[in-house]
C-alpha cells in the first residue's frame, strides 16, 4: 500500500509538472504573440531557371517579423524584404498597415522595417541581453509557416555557430541552432526564451526535402545588438554583386573592380539616381548572375575593390549629413559616368 501511494504521488507530480509547463508556454504565447507580425511582400523576382532575357517583374512572398518599439520598428530577415517593392504588415488582431525598409544587412540576413501605424494596445517585444542563453534551454518560435498565421513551435536551443568576422568591423556573426519546427513563412520571425525575450530572428533551415528537419538557424541576439549599435545606415536600393578582377575583365570593365548592379529597388535612392539593373541572366559556375546593368566603380572617389572597401563605403554613407554632396561613378555600356546626390535628409 505504501509503495502504491508513492507511485500515485509521483504520477500526480509528473502530471502537475506537465500541466505547469503547458500553462507556462500558453501564457508566454499569449503575452508575445500580439507583437509578432505577418509580412506580405511584393518583391522584384529573380529570373526563372533557363530564362536568358530578363525584365524586372514582381512576385509575392510571405515572412514574419517582430515589433520592437511603439514607433513601429520591426525586425525581420534581410532575404524577406531586401527586394521589396511593397510591404503589407498584418498584426495578430487583423489590423493591416504598410511598411518600408529602413536598413538591410544581407551578410547577416537581418533587416529593419518601419510600419506606418501601430495599434495602441500592442506591447512591443523585448530584446534579450547579449549572450543570455544556453544550449539546452527551451525556446519558442512564432511565425506563419506556409501561410498558417501565428503558429507556435517549441523546441530547444541546439547549438551556437559563429561565422567569420566581417571585414572592416568588429562584428562576428553568430547563429543559434534550434530543433523547433521552422518552415517557409517563419523567416524573419522571432525566437523567444522562457521570459518572452527575443533571442534570435529566424534566418534559414538546412533541409534536403525543403521541410523542417530539426536544423533551423536564427540570427543571435548578440549579432542583432551589434548591428543595431553600429548604425547600419539607410537602405539605398542596390542589390549588388561584387566583382573580382577576373570577372571585371570578362565583362569588359577595364577598371578591374566594381559592384555589378543586379536589381534596383523602386522608390529608393538608387532608383532616384537613375541606376539600372541587369537584363541578361547567365550562370557562371554555380552562380546565377544578371549582367547588362550598371557597374558601380566608386562612391565619393573611394573605389569598390572588394568586401572590405564596400563595407567602409557603407559606413561613410551612414555618416553623411544634410547638405553633403555624394558622387557615384559607374560604368554603363562601356562609358564611365558620374552622378551626384545632394543630401536633403539623412533618411533617404
Amino acid at each position: 500500500m505504501f509503495i502504491l501511494r508513492i507511485l500515485l504521488l509521483v504520477s500526480l507530480s509528473v502530471i502537475a509538472l506537465g500541466a505547469s509547463a503547458e500553462n507556462t508556454i500558453q501564457k508566454l504565447y499569449k503575452s508575445v504573440n500580439p507583437a509578432v507580425v505577418e509580412l506580405h511582400v511584393k518583391a522584384l523576382a529573380d529570373p526563372k531557371p533557363g530564362q536568358a532575357a530578363y525584365k524586372a517583374s514582381v512576385a509575392g512572398s510571405l515572412g514574419s517579423g517582430a515589433l520592437i518599439n511603439k514607433k513601429g520598428r520591426i525586425l525581420t530577415a534581410a532575404h524577406v524584404v531586401d527586394k521589396a517593392t511593397d510591404i503589407e504588415i498584418v498584426y495578430a488582431d487583423g489590423t493591416k498597415t504598410s511598411g518600408h525598409v529602413v536598413w538591410v544587412e544581407s551578410m547577416i540576413d537581418l533587416a529593419m522595417i518601419q510600419a506606418v501605424d501601430v495599434p495602441e494596445n500592442i506591447k512591443p517585444l523585448k530584446l534579450a541581453e547579449a549572450n543570455s542563453y544556453q544550449i539546452g534551454e527551451q525556446v519558442i518560435v512564432i511565425g506563419a509557416p506556409y501561410g498558417v498565421s501565428h503558429s507556435l513551435s517549441v523546441g530547444y536551443l541546439s547549438g551556437i555557430r559563429d561565422g567569420k568576422q566581417i571585414p572592416a568591423t568588429k562584428i562576428t556573426p553568430r547563429l543559434l541552432q534550434t530543433d523547433a519546427s521552422i518552415n517557409v513563412g517563419n523567416s524573419g520571425g522571432p525566437m523567444f526564451n522562457s521570459k518572452g525575450e527575443i533571442i534570435g530572428i529566424v534566418s534559414h533551415i538546412l533541409s534536403k526535402s525543403g521541410g523542417s528537419n530539426g536544423l533551423g538557424f536564427v540570427v543571435s541576439i548578440d549579432t542583432i545588438h551589434d548591428i543595431m549599435d553600429s548604425d547600419p545606415g539607410t537602405f539605398s536600393g542596390f542589390i549588388p554583386f561584387l566583382l573580382n578582377e577576373q570577372q571585371s575583365y570578362a565583362l569588359n570593365n577595364a577598371a578591374g573592380h566594381g559592384m555589378l548592379i543586379q536589381h534596383v529597388v523602386p522608390r529608393t535612392l538608387a532608383d532616384k539616381l537613375g541606376f539600372r539593373g541587369g537584363n541578361i541572366n547567365v550562370t557562371i559556375g554555380h552562380t546565377s548572375l544578371l549582367i547588362g546593368g550598371d557597374i558601380l566603380l566608386s562612391i565619393n572617389g573611394h573605389k569598390i575593390t572588394g568586401i572590405e572597401s564596400a563595407i567602409k563605403i557603407k559606413q561613410r554613407m551612414a555618416a553623411v549629413k544634410k547638405g553633403d554632396e555624394v558622387s557615384f561613378t559607374f560604368l554603363r555600356a562601356g562609358e564611365v559616368k558620374t552622378v551626384y546626390w545632394q543630401v536633403a535628409t539623412k533618411q533617404y
